[in-house]
């Protein structure tokens, strides 16, 4: 269903466009954004890339890094407090990032170390 909504849209788009109309007079017309209008208009997706897994410096949320480790978001923010995670601080509000290295090499001082007898 909102395939066809945004098909459909495109199709208005680009049929406006072809008239002659500027992304603003569109977005008038359709109750968009100019911006909105532009983005259908090239088929660009508003969607948010995940980032890659393998990258060490990809930069995490809080929730993403709760969600890896298997427990509750204050439990992140609290070993951020204490060191054990180190964060960083983005934007006006202070929201708190994570580098996928450090959550990796966290795991890995974690785990136990291989205590199996060697025979």
């Amino acid at each position: 269903m909102l395939e066809r909504l945004n098909s459909s849209r495109r199709t208005k788009v680009t049929s406006l466009r072809k008239a002659g109309l500027t992304y603003a007079e569109i977005g008038r017309k359709l109750g968009l954004t100019r911006e909105r209008v532009r983005q259908i208009a090239k088929a660009e997706t508003t969607a948010k890339k995940k980032p890659a897994r393998d990258d060490p410096d990809a930069l995490l949320t809080t929730a993403e890094v709760a969600e890896l480790l298997n427990v509750h978001v204050n439990t992140v923010r609290r070993w951020s407090n204490k060191g054990m995670l180190e964060t960083y601080r983005i934007g006006s509000r202070g929201d708190r990032r994570l580098r996928q290295g450090d959550v990796d090499k966290l795991l890995r001082k974690s785990q136990p170390a291989d205590t199996t007898p060697i025979i």
